[in-house]
């Protein structure tokens, strides 16, 4: 890495980037390997899937012919067996999903592979602080004006949650 770059900001690399960015060109050889145009399918596989198959499976690879002309092959990990007759009956379902995540036609069939996922990584749940009494006031001064009781005990929730989040000291 040469010294210019720090010296001048203009530089091309010398750019911040968002970690998402920087992670994605760290894991790119990888994800290649396994024919996945980015580590979105399965970073977002249960937000594709659904939350049952989400959680009982894990996409493995794609593999797509030589020449790309056709669509891929998804290989799909399932942690529950009995899960394997109910993909096979919603593969149509699960292949338009797939596929309108990607924007184009990817996969063109689910093969299905039997074997234990990875453990989930799970962080213990933080205690949310109460709300501010002044900070409750204004979330409810601001749904003064909304008609729909349901719409207004969503956003009720919603400022409620961002509130909380927002009083959390910042972990080290």
């Amino acid at each position: 890495m040469s010294f210019e770059k720090f010296v001048n900001p203009s530089s091309r690399d010398a750019r911040a980037q968002t970690l998402g960015r920087a992670v994605q060109r760290l894991t790119r050889g990888a994800l290649d390997k396994r024919g996945f145009v980015d580590a979105a399918i399965v970073t977002e596989w249960p937000a594709i899937a659904g939350e049952l198959i989400g959680r009982h499976s894990l996409p493995e690879r794609i593999i797509f012919p030589r020449d790309r002309s056709q669509a891929g092959i998804l290989h799909l990990k399932l942690g529950l067996g009995a899960l394997a007759t109910e993909i096979q009956h919603f593969e149509p379902v699960l292949l338009e999903r797939i596929n309108r995540y990607f924007g184009f036609r990817a996969v063109g069939s689910i093969k299905i592979i039997h074997g234990p996922l990875p453990p989930e990584v799970t962080r213990p749940a933080r205690e949310l602080p109460p709300i501010d009494e002044d900070i409750r006031a204004r979330i409810q001064q601001g749904l003064e004006d909304v008609g729909d009781e349901e719409l207004k005990q969503a956003l009720d929730r919603l400022g409620s949650s961002v509130a909380r989040r927002r009083a959390l000291p910042v972990r080290s």
